[in-house]
């Protein structure tokens, strides 16, 4: 099968040509996109001045940081010599461990709708074996579906927690029934944890390192990007016990021997500095996610409140279309969403952003409630 585009690179790129005639685009963001502060901005400066070994796991000094942030802020322990490894990005990090921990014809279980694995995954030559979750149980990944889906081909779990693009988020309880699972089926967990600041409710952020005693074939994929607007930058880490680190850091040398270090030195920074300059832009986006689920639940739109992230997986059926036919309706309405079959979910469904304004958040609901009510009289 081709290789498909990024779901979300090809949305953006087709924005300006959606068939038929296309409202003003309402600007919606999601994460955070703010300039670097001046002391992080200081770090990069004096980085690029400097001539910095090689060092293939990443910056000593980095690692250090990550490993005191973990334990200090989520309990987590994390040796930083031996087991964390610095990538380009979460999406970085999750390619590699896939090519470096499976083998061609290994099948991997994913509970859906998730995020946009499906091509890293093929490029490893493994087979996504995708498990549904249900809507009416807020998307509650079902610890017995996954273990029905299990064959002897399957070597690893994947999850998103906390999960884009439903904002589901797993109970201790329930993340250790999947470990058990996999723990039954000597399956590699694997985890991409890239939302950690972006909880508003539920059970809360529960990282799986947490449950190691449950099974310690876990690996945790995250990213700087999410959590301190630190996209540009593309950095973000492994974290594994060593008998999986090593094979993911001989993958990555092969891929791209080393993250950049100039980008690295600006990670300690924006880390270790104040977080004044980015806590006001989390700060808003619960009240914005109760104004999007408000403004939809008027519109005749469905949604489960999501525990966590800065989007919602709105059920759009009343509309009556589906997948591209769907995303280009709501752009020639001004809103732009990305339909749920991206994410492997129903196709009747769209991730909608509410990191935008107030404003603008109020003008995608009162378009959607202008274009559902419009169906309804026909």
């Amino acid at each position: 099968m081709p290789l498909q585009r990024l779901p979300a690179l090809e949305l953006a790129e087709r924005v300006p040509d959606a068939s038929g005639p296309c409202a003003d685009l309402i600007p919606m963001g999601g994460v955070p996109v703010l300039p670097m502060p001046a002391h992080v901005v200081e770090a990069a400066r004096t980085a690029a001045g400097r001539v910095f070994p090689r060092r293939s796991r990443g910056s000593a000094e980095l690692r250090r940081t990550i490993s005191d942030h973990l334990r200090i802020t989520l309990g987590v322990d994390a040796d930083p010599e031996a087991e964390l490894l610095i990538t380009h990005g979460a999406q970085h990090g999750m390619s590699v461990v896939l090519r470096a921990l499976l083998d061609p014809g290994d099948e991997v279980l994913v509970p859906a709708p998730t995020y946009f694995f499906d091509g890293m995954i093929r490029l490893a030559g493994v087979r996504p074996v995708y498990v549904p979750s249900q809507e009416k149980r807020g998307w509650d990944h079902d610890p017995a579906a996954v273990e029905a889906a299990v064959t002897p081909a399957t070597r690893a779990l994947l999850i998103c927690n906390p999960n884009n693009p439903t904002g589901y988020l797993p109970s201790r309880e329930r993340l250790g029934q999947l470990l058990d699972v996999a723990a039954r089926h000597g399956l590699i967990v694997l985890a991409d944890e890239s939302y950690e600041r972006y909880v508003w409710e539920g059970p809360g952020y529960q990282p799986q390192m947490l449950l190691r005693d449950r099974h310690p074939d876990l690996v945790t994929v995250t990213s700087l990007s999410k959590n301190y607007a630190f996209t540009s930058w593309r950095v973000g880490y492994v974290h594994a016990p060593a008998h999986l680190l090593e094979p993911i850091h001989r993958a990555l040398e092969w891929d791209v021997i080393n993250v950049g270090d100039v980008a690295q030195a600006a990670a300690v920074a924006v880390l270790t500095g104040p977080q004044d300059w980015i806590e006001p832009s989390f700060a808003t986006l619960r009240p914005r996610r109760d104004l999007l689920v408000a403004g939809l639940a008027r519109a005749g739109l469905k949604t489960p409140p999501p525990d966590a992230g800065v989007f919602a997986f709105v059920d759009f059926g009343p509309l009556g279309v589906a997948g591209r036919a769907l995303e280009d309706l709501l752009l020639s309405h001004g809103v732009t969403a990305l339909a749920g079959d991206a994410f492997q979910g129903p196709a009747t469904h769209a991730r909608v952003l509410y990191g935008g304004s107030t404003a603008a958040l109020t003008e995608v609901t009162d378009r959607l409630a202008s274009l559902t009510a419009g169906v309804r009289s026909t």
